[in-house]
């Protein structure tokens, strides 16, 4: 069989991204930039092509996805799915988990002056935060930080991939925004 052929089925039919260790162990290829290769090799094909879609690095691994240019598209048919309404507080709270984990509840509090105890409850209950252990210090407090819920949300393959404050500065001064630029933040040091 083709490589190139079975590494396309394997992250067609992922429920979820794959990992190049996965589909190596799965094929048996000693060599993982192989596997990179190869999947650099089809989205070149797939562009040459014209094709509507690539296989992009989200949380780690390796889905299928839709070139951005139909992004406008996709997004309508899944605009019921992606129901996750955020107040501007809860995104606040969101972006420091981020920028900052893992962190305590005191800490997030600390930077915002108010409780966040309501907003990190939402949080994780819609999967964007996840409990990561405890700090070891008197009185052992919760630490908190993103899933690959959040990941797959805002289009990031790792957590280096969120904007600094001069990319977000540009995406707020520009016309164009794109889902995965539309989070809302303060506090990560450039």
């Amino acid at each position: 069989m083709d490589l190139s052929k079975e590494i396309e089925v394997l992250i067609f039919a992922s429920d979820g991204p794959i990992n190049l260790e996965e589909i190596a162990k799965i094929l048996e290829i000693d060599n993982l930039q192989t596997v990179e290769k190869i999947i650099e090799s089809l989205n070149n094909s797939y562009e040459k092509n014209g094709r509507t879609f690539i296989i992009r690095r989200v949380a780690g691994g390796y889905q299928f996805a839709a070139n951005k240019q139909y992004y406008p598209i996709v997004e309508k048919l899944y605009k019921e799915q992606k129901k996750i309404h955020l107040s501007t507080s809860a995104m606040e709270v969101l972006a420091i988990i981020a920028y900052h984990q893992p962190i305590t509840r005191t800490k997030i509090d600390a930077i915002r002056g108010v409780s966040s105890q309501y907003h990190i409850h939402n949080l994780l209950d819609v999967k964007l935060v996840k409990i990561q252990g405890r700090q070891k210090v008197l009185g052992r407090p919760l630490l908190y930080g993103t899933t690959d819920k959040f990941m797959k949300f805002f289009g990031l393959n790792n957590i280096e991939e969120l904007p600094n404050i001069r990319e977000i500065k540009e995406v707020t001064n520009s016309d164009i925004s794109e889902p995965q630029k539309n989070i809302s933040t303060k506090t990560k040091p450039e």
